[in-house]
Order: structure tokens, then sequence, then C-alpha cells
């Protein structure tokens, strides 16, 4: 896949600042995705094992030093460094207790450097301050913790049927229209049930 930089990536900013403070009060609505015909084939590029778990949905706020007014479609694809199986542990371990240990979360059997991978949507971009009132408010949604300065919050993730070569890019990056149309036939919705069962086991395993 070509790193092709052009306007679609450009507009969606990359340590620009946003122009007007949103409500200190979010609620996010997962069943408002956006379409394939919305679709700008703006990417992303992220590090393993963390790429792998956010088209998952196990990773749900990707944090950054900088800021973007982008809101739509997001593709990700993983870095070429490959990460250790005692890193891949550690990550696993981390949510694991952000899922109140569930038994259920259900991890990548694999995790491909310098893929494409899928998608999620974009729907806001957190200071630290918003990110920390959001996750206190709703500190029963296992919201995991970040000490970034931006928190790019991350909705309805997709993967694709055969994680696609990429080389990867700065920032927000656009893939070309081809590609973008030859992996949206192949897009499967990350099942978020499991989520329901993490919920169950943590009331119980709480008293709760």
């Amino acid at each position: 896949i070509n790193n092709n930089t052009t306007k679609s990536a450009a507009a969606a900013g990359g340590g620009g600042s946003i122009t007007s403070s949103p409500p200190p009060m979010r609620w996010y609505n997962q069943r408002m995705a956006f379409t394939n015909k919305e679709d700008k084939g703006v990417c992303l590029s992220m590090h393993q094992p963390w790429a792998s778990l956010l088209v998952a949905g196990i990773k749900r706020f990707e944090g950054r030093s900088w800021t973007s007014n982008y809101r739509g479609r997001l593709w990700i694809a993983s870095a070429a460094r490959i990460p250790s199986e005692e890193e891949v542990k550690a990550v696993q371990i981390q949510y694991q207790k952000i899922y109140s240990m569930s038994p259920d979360i259900p991890f990548p059997s694999s995790y491909p450097t310098s893929a494409l991978l899928g998608c999620v949507d974009m729907v806001d971009c957190l200071d630290q301050s918003e990110f920390q009132h959001y996750r206190n408010r709703h500190a029963a949604d296992f919201v995991e913790d970040s000490e970034s300065q931006y928190l790019f919050v991350c909705q309805n993730p997709h993967t694709v049927a055969l994680p696609q070569r990429a080389k990867g890019g700065h920032k927000f990056w656009d893939l070309s229209p081809a590609v973008v149309h030859a992996v949206q036939k192949g897009l499967q919705p990350s099942s978020q049930a499991w989520l329901q069962s993490a919920r169950k086991y943590a009331r119980q395993t709480q008293g709760t």
C-alpha cells in the first residue's frame, strides 16, 4: 500500500488546535457508524500489539501528543516493529486487569506487522483533562487509563478479511482509492458481545 499524501489526511489535522470546546459530558452512540461512502481512506500507523487490539475493540482510546479535528472512519495499519512475546503478554495482562480479569477477552491470535489491519470510527478527540473527566464518569465501562496529551475516541471496530501489506506514514496518511475499495469488501465487524460477559463477570467477582 502506498503512502499517498493527499488532501484528506492534511485536512484531518495533526498538531492544530480545536476551535471550540465540546461539552464536558459525552455519550457516544455506537449505532451511528460511518459508511463506506463516507470513507476518505484516512489511515493511522500504530505499533503492535496495540494496533490489533484497537481493531479488535479491546483498546478503545488511542493516545497521541497532537490533536485533530478529524471525525470519520480511520484505517489502522501496523508499524514494522515486531513485538516480543514478553511485550505482547505484558499488554494482554494490562487489558485483563482493565476488564476485571474477564476470561472472555478475544485477544488476537497473531499480531502482523507492516499491515493494514482494519478500521475504527474516530468520533472525538479529548485532551487529558477531558479524558480523565470522561473516565471518572464512566468508571464502570472499563475505560483504560492513559497519560497521553490527547486521546482519540474510537468505536465500531472492524477487521479486514486478510491483512494487506502497508508501508505506513507519519500521523494521518491516505490510502489510495483503489486500496480502500478493495479492502472495504472484506471488512468484518469485531464482535463486542464479550463486553457484556466482562461486565457480568466484573459484577460477580466484585459481589455487586
